[in-house]
């Protein structure tokens, strides 16, 4: 075993046993809306309203145009009066 995979499966073991690995993620009672792959089947899916990008890890939505819309790691896209009625905020970051 080298040096390197060591020292990674040492700090592995160092978070799993801190706890802090589960702190990361609150857990959130509210489910999440409806979640699309693809914006036009989300629009497809409630044509009377916007479509908004929701990161479902930070529980917020963004519109077209804004910085993270579409770009965060955990997300999807969701019709905003549902995402809205789940509890998702507004992101805010343009």
């Amino acid at each position: 075993m080298n040096k390197s995979l060591f020292a990674g499966l040492c700090a592995t073991a160092a978070v799993l046993t801190s706890g802090a690995a589960f702190a990361a993620q609150p857990y959130h009672r509210e489910p999440l809306p409806p979640l699309y792959v693809d914006a036009s089947v989300a629009q497809a899916a409630c044509p009377a309203d916007h479509v908004v990008w929701v990161n479902w890890s930070a529980r917020k939505s963004h519109v077209p145009g804004d910085r993270y819309y579409a770009e965060t790691k955990t997300g999807a896209y969701a019709c905003a009066g549902a995402a809205s009625q789940a509890g998702i905020v507004p992101g805010g970051a343009n």
